[in-house]
């Protein structure tokens, strides 16, 4: 049954979501500038209060292991020299009509790709229908290719808003929830991180582990690199 759910979940994974236009690739092989807008999942900085002592996507063990990191090295297979670079924006999941230029717009300069990757510390719901229309409306006006994710904690009203706006501004939409949910894709209290000097240390936060391990991340980068080609 899991494995015919699956099926039935990477169809829909390859088809846009609106418009013709929406899986173009990008032309040749030269680098890309991609930037990943996103929260903890996409990076969270040294931490020691909450045990955190990495700085990239939480409860990866390593910087490479990360759902950037591995994105970068899938494109590079296409794209060599391409650049993925990750940006913390969990402060727009907590403001939703803050000012936008002001927290990503050097950012997004000179970019040829976004990857908008958010959702999970969003509160107020309402708010985010209309909150997540003017990020993509701001990316789409300075970047030649934006798509969007789902949450990788499954949130059914948070989805229907960010699939709206895939759909509103022709972009492809890229749900995630699947992995959490079919899978053992969470790292486990006792496991082994490495810090920010390389040295082991062990997960103790739940906190910690509710994100996606490094298989987890795999799958968020290839879902994403699926669509981009």
């Amino acid at each position: 049954m899991k494995n015919l759910l699956l099926a039935c979940i990477m169809a829909v994974i390859s088809l846009p979501v609106a418009g013709g236009n929406n899986r173009k690739s990008h032309s040749g092989t030269a680098p890309l500038k991609v930037l990943c807008l996103g929260n903890s999942i996409t990076r969270h900085e040294y931490k020691a209060d909450i045990e955190w002592f990495s700085e990239w996507g939480m409860a990866a063990s390593k910087e490479e292991n990360d759902y950037c990191h591995q994105l970068q090295k899938l494109l590079c297979t296409t794209h060599p020299g391409t650049v993925v670079t990750p940006l913390n924006i969990a402060y727009w999941e907590r403001n939703l009509t803050c000012d936008i230029d002001s927290l990503i717009g050097s950012a997004v300069r000179g970019k040829d790709l976004v990857v908008i990757r958010l959702g999970e510390n969003v509160q107020d719901k309402e708010a985010f229908r209309t909150g997540i229309l003017r990020l993509v409306d701001y990316c789409k006006q300075r970047v030649g290719r934006v798509v969007i994710t789902g949450c990788f904690w499954e949130d059914a009203e948070k989805e229907r808003a960010l699939i709206q706006a895939a759909r509103t501004y022709d972009i492809s939409f890229i749900p995630l929830d699947w992995i959490d949910r079919l899978y053992d894709s969470r790292p486990k209290v006792g496991d082994t991180l490495y810090d920010v000097k390389g040295k082991p240390y062990t997960v103790t936060k739940e906190f910690i582990i509710a994100h996606p391990d490094d298989w987890g991340m795999r799958k968020i980068a290839e879902a994403i690199f699926d669509t981009l080609r």
